[in-house]
């Protein structure tokens, strides 16, 4: 031990003893050395518990999803390939519960950290699944949705309007409503609509049975209904006489075509009177169509809100939603219409008629209304 060291050391000791701050000092220079079991440890990754499809009432099912067991199950056996997580990774999110989780904010329109936390994934995984899945179901879309081309079923759908109020040779009711969204800051003025509010403009067109047979969803608010029939695939099928002898019914704010009927403004003798109000109980049918599909699908009601997506997500959440609402029809599945009734559009300018689409609805008037 050096010298100098050990003076000091004696020096400052009293009766051969250090003193207490000496002591002190000295062990907490020394190491200190935990036990084994009292060393931290990482912490547990917690998994929040998800929703089992087979532990719910079908009630239960169906007021969550607006689907029932046997719908749902369907549809995730046809997009499967496409949602499944690629490996067996513990704790991967399964493609069911991808599509339930998306079927759940298309049927309630909650916020997606409330849903997030109902099928215990997080927000940003949420929003993950809605593309994803939005994605695989868009490829399905034309297996549901697609206007009749063989005359057969053209024949039955005739025959189903014909039994509402006696309009002949219909082939779907076509009308237009809007979906509120927030648009990016710089496109603002394209998606205003005569409301005053931010839109896409939706066209789509109907059989008797409110199945819906045509959907437009990519035209902003500021559109209107004519513009976009006349810029539609349908629209341009209907004048090259693609469907045969057949037509539409559209409102006022549609022009009166060989292939498009729409009310007369001023009725003036008693079968034009007729007319009018046969055209307006049959296309009401478009009408009901709206009202169903946003009480079954309640993420494109005005009382929900406004999408928070981009103008193209925006056209494919309608898009599906449509889908998925023939496939509850399929499944025979029925809507508590609770929602009120929206005021869609004011009216729109009535545009010219055309003289060859007055001829044709004269004569309606004349062979089947007199």
């Amino acid at each position: 031990m050096d010298g100098g060291f050990l003076l000091w050391f004696l020096q400052d000791c009293e009766d051969g003893e250090p003193r207490e701050e000496e002591v002190e000092r000295r062990e907490v220079q020394q190491p200190v050395i935990r036990p084994l079991d009292a060393r931290p440890r990482l912490r547990t990754r917690v998994y929040r518990t998800r929703v089992d499809l087979e532990q719910m009432s079908d009630n239960k099912v169906i007021t969550d999803y607006h689907l029932n067991r046997m719908a749902i199950y369907e549809l995730y056996e046809e997009i499967r390939a496409d949602i499944d997580p690629p490996t067996a990774r513990s704790h991967a999110v399964p493609g069911l519960e991808k599509l339930l989780t998306v079927l759940q904010f298309l049927a309630t329109g909650t916020f997606q950290h409330v849903i997030g936390g109902n099928s215990g994934v997080d927000q940003s995984t949420v929003s993950r699944h809605l593309t994803q899945v939005l994605q695989a179901l868009k490829k399905r879309v034309r297996q549901y949705i697609k206007f009749p081309e063989e005359e057969g079923e053209q024949q039955g759908i005739k025959q189903d309007f014909f039994q509402i109020a006696g309009m002949p040779h219909v082939l779907g009711a076509i009308d237009c409503t809007d979906v509120l969204f927030t648009p990016p800051s710089d496109e603002e003025m394209m998606y205003r609509n005569r409301k005053l509010g931010f839109s896409l403009n939706i066209q789509a067109v109907c059989d008797a049975n409110l199945r819906i047979l045509d959907v437009v969803s990519k035209f902003p608010g500021s559109c209107l209904d004519s513009y976009i029939l006349a810029n539609s695939a349908l629209g341009q099928k209907f004048a090259d006489g693609k469907f045969g002898y057949g037509w539409l019914l559209g409102d006022a704010g549609y022009g009166c075509k060989p292939w498009l009927m729409t009310p007369l403004a001023a009725p003036r003798t008693e079968p034009e009177r007729r007319y009018n109000e046969s055209h307006m109980l049959t296309r009401c049918t478009i009408e009901r169509t709206f009202r169903v599909l946003k009480s079954r699908f309640r993420c494109l009601h005005l009382t929900v809100g406004s999408l928070q997506y981009a103008p193209h997500k925006v056209a494919d959440i309608v898009t599906v939603c449509c889908m998925l609402h023939n496939i509850a029809l399929k499944h025979q599945l029925e809507i508590n219409v609770s929602m009120p009734p929206e005021l869609d559009k004011y009216p729109s300018p009535i545009e010219s008629d055309v003289a060859e689409g007055n001829a044709v609805r004269q004569k309606l008037i004349e062979q089947s209304f007199t």
